[in-house]
């Protein structure tokens, strides 16, 4: 496997981060990969040394706001500002590999914009993967409070709201605190104006799931505190697509790639993209 950093330059003149993962053999395919709220590609690691093994090249930028991406910490007003940045990776790699299948990997935040991205550019895609997607991001909270909370992301985004809780990260200790003393991690306060684009995303992506039409596959722990299992099986219920997949984890915490069975759960996905792969020869 082969390792590369590279830059481009996004909306606002931020400057965006990405990687790529290379196989040691001619690509079979393509991944895309968006992370999730707070953390940064280099936290995948171990799943793009996976997937190269079924010879994939894997992209993964740090979102804008993010790891060692530009842009306010965070910080965000518009869902597009994230798949904006993503469409640009999404053709970087198209125009490197052409006629090479290209999937979509999205976990919590990232998976929340990858589908946002999915369904309006699927017809880039060959098929999109979602770990513990941040869906549904209001639950258990008085519907009076989420549109308080809404007026102010839009008119203070950059008020703190919230702060995740790194032990629902993983039931792994190591992989706790290798999250807590991670530099490019983000540790503080989520803005209200991150909070406000998850929530219209929220409020708006249930009904267009059914125009989803690209073969899904959805990851997901049941005990996940911090992204709501129940998003991930409103996805997998309501998409369009004839080729849906839902895996449910039992017990398991947010990170599934993360989580102390994560070999399972990368078999699972391996084997998951490596039959959509056999199925284009």
């Amino acid at each position: 496997m082969q390792h590369t950093e590279s830059s481009f330059t996004g909306g606002g003149a931020i400057p965006i981060v990405y990687d790529v993962w290379s196989p040691d053999t001619a690509p079979s395919g393509v991944l895309v990969l968006s992370h999730g709220l707070g953390e940064h590609a280099r936290r995948y690691d171990h799943v793009a040394e996976r997937l190269t093994g079924l010879g994939l090249v894997v992209y993964a930028l740090d979102h804008r706001g993010h790891g060692r991406s530009g842009g306010k910490r965070v910080h965000a007003t518009a869902m597009r500002e994230f798949t904006d940045d993503l469409d640009v990776l999404v053709d970087l790699a198209a125009h490197a590999h052409p006629g090479l299948p290209l999937f979509l990997l999205g976990h919590s935040m990232g998976g929340a914009i990858a589908l946002a991205y999915a369904l309006d550019h699927q017809d880039k895609l060959t098929g999109l993967v979602l770990s513990g997607p941040a869906v549904i991001v209001t639950s258990g909270t008085p519907r009076p409070v989420v549109e308080v909370g809404k007026l102010v992301g839009r008119f203070l985004p950059s008020v703190p709201v919230q702060k995740l809780d790194s032990r629902a990260v993983s039931r792994d200790p190591a992989v706790v605190a290798a999250y807590d003393a991670d530099p490019l991690v983000h540790h503080g306060l989520v803005p209200a104006g991150l909070a406000r684009v998850l929530v219209l995303n929220e409020e708006s992506v249930e009904k267009r799931l059914p125009s989803l039409t690209v073969p899904l596959l959805v990851m997901h722990g049941t005990a996940d505190r911090l992204a709501d299992p129940a998003g991930g099986k409103l996805v997998a219920e309501r998409a369009g697509s004839e080729d849906v997949t839902l895996k449910l984890y039992d017990g398991f915490f947010h990170e599934v790639f993360n989580e102390p069975e994560k070999d399972r759960v990368l078999d699972d996905l391996a084997s998951w993209l490596k039959t959509r792969l056999d199925g284009r020869e």
